[in-house]
């Protein structure tokens, strides 16, 4: 059964899961998967973008790859480059994501078990 799960796991890749909250967050998370989409469409990894909200403060973005957060911003309460703060948040992670793959796929760990790592 574990093997059957891992090559589905394998097939769904690439997606961007929108838990947000706002019409910020929402608006922020939709420009990202556009542009992901457009300029990385064979990126196999999935990426979840959180939000939390604050009336002073603006929206916290954070987005995570792996359970790990790769992505931290403030969004400040009337921004108006959303679309761009979502593509060059694209950018960088992408690049984050290739990099921590390349770091995984030279990692010594060939006599750990995957619980052990």
């Amino acid at each position: 059964m574990e093997e059957s799960e891992g090559r589905l796991e394998d097939e769904i890749s690439g997606f961007n899961i929108d838990q947000t909250i706002t019409r910020t967050g929402h608006d922020f998370a939709r420009f990202m998967s556009e542009y992901r989409n457009f300029h990385y469409p064979d990126a196999d990894y999935n990426l979840t973008v959180r939000e939390r909200p604050s009336a002073r403060w603006g929206n916290l973005i954070w987005i995570t790859y792996n359970y790990k957060t790769v992505y931290r911003r403030f969004i400040r309460p009337g921004t108006n480059n959303i679309q761009e703060l979502a593509e060059q948040a694209a950018v960088q992670i992408h690049e984050q994501v290739l990099q921590q793959k390349l770091r995984e796929a030279l990692e010594d760990n060939f006599d750990l078990g995957k619980d052990e790592i």
